[in-house]
């Protein structure tokens, strides 16, 4: 005799439907089953956003305290007496001495980074070349991104190498410029690649570089003193340019003359248009 088995599992007793609970509902229920720890989100939550707003206020009272050093540094920097020499010396010690102050107290800021190029710059003016490189390496480290003023600290880096006896080092850091795509300085640093030359007594490579200052950048200030140091280091191709130009000045101005002129008045074109009726 077989047993066959009751599926009660859609089965509900008579008169009783099913309930379905909202969305609304459902959260309720959850919040009301985990209240404690709904609660302890809430207060995290608060927790951090107080923490963001106190963290932003100590950046922004950092941010200020920084550039009120970072001013009084500069003012002691660039206000050096030039009559003076002994207490122009002791004001960019003491620029130096605030500079780092600004470093050490307040990291990451601007001010800071303003003030890491400023602190070359003074040791370079207290002539200590080597302190000098370790912070314009320190900064191109740092801000690599920033590729303008990066530019800038690369130039000051070759000043300080050649200064500092390496000359090698000092090209590497000048040709970081010319290849740095974002750099407005490069006319400068290919004026100091051709006054090296000349101290180097290469001549020929000096007028190089002060061609291809005139060439590629005609409105630096440093094109003017260009051109007169290729008149002097190479006075014959001044001459023969000079020249050149002129003979194209006056061909340019014969050309304007006879524009103007009939077939009769002008002979070259009565002849090119006989010319061209045979």
């Amino acid at each position: 005799m077989g047993y066959k088995i009751k599926d009660t599992t859609n089965k509900f007793p008579a008169g009783e439907g099913v309930t379905v609970l909202s969305s609304k509902e459902r959260f309720l229920f959850f919040v009301e089953e985990n209240r404690r720890l709904v609660w302890g989100g809430i207060i995290l939550i608060l927790v951090l956003f107080v923490v963001a707003i106190t963290l932003t206020w100590l950046a922004g009272q950092n941010q200020e305290r920084a550039w009120e050093l970072e001013g009084k540094a500069q003012t002691v920097y660039l206000d050096r007496p030039l009559d003076d020499a002994k207490k122009a010396k002791e004001n960019i010690r003491k620029a130096s001495t605030m500079f780092q102050e600004v470093l050490d107290q307040y990291p990451g800021t601007t001010s800071a980074k303003v003030s890491l190029f400023l602190l070359g710059n003074s040791l370079m003016e207290e002539q200590k070349y080597e302190g000098a490189i370790e912070v314009y390496n320190s900064f191109v480290q740092q801000y690599s991104k920033d590729f303008l003023l990066v530019g800038l600290v690369q130039q000051r880096l070759g000043l300080a190498h050649l200064l500092n006896g390496n000359r090698d080092a000092a090209l590497n850091a000048f040709d970081a410029v010319l290849t740095n795509v974002e750099a407005l300085n490069k006319d400068q640093v290919i004026f100091e690649l051709a006054k090296l030359a000349e101290s180097d007594e290469k001549p020929n490579e000096a007028v190089e570089h002060y061609k291809k200052l005139m060439k590629e950048y005609p409105l630096s200030p440093f094109t003017s003193e260009a051109g007169l140091r290729v008149k002097v280091l190479a006075p014959e191709e001044s001459q023969e340019s000079v020249e050149s130009e002129s003979e194209t000045n006056s061909l340019e101005k014969e050309s304007e003359e006879t524009s103007g002129l009939s077939p009769e008045q002008n002979p070259k074109e009565g002849e090119q248009a006989e010319d061209q009726e045979k």
